[in-house]
């Protein structure tokens, strides 16, 4: 574990993680996603969609329906939670694009 001299060595630390985690993720299109292109790209795993924390996703995906505690800032990125029905939906759109799931209105 590392001993942080001041709150700055914290936070890069912290940013220096977040940007590990975030590079390992799958990157892909808004539109994989079933959401406006405008969003621009996203990167996701089976849990959580993660975007650049500008307001894109937000205003373009509808993600600023999404309940505050489904969203998470870190640094420069904005996690959404699967845990919404919304972020769930669109990592499905994703899932059955790629042959992993089936729509249930299929």
């Amino acid at each position: 574990m590392n001993d942080f001299n001041t709150a700055a060595d914290l936070l890069d630390e912290v940013a220096d993680m977040v940007e590990r985690h975030v590079a390992g993720m799958r990157k892909v299109e808004a539109t994989a996603l079933g959401l406006d292109v405008r969003c621009g790209m996203a990167w996701v795993d089976e849990d959580y969609i993660v975007a650049y924390a500008s307001n894109r996703f937000d205003y373009y995906g509808g993600f600023e329906y999404v309940d505050k505690d489904d969203v998470q800032v870190i640094g420069d990125y904005k996690f959404y939670s699967a845990n919404s029905s919304r972020i769930a939906d669109a990592i499905e759109c994703l899932m059955e694009a790629d042959g992993e799931c089936e729509s249930e209105d299929a």
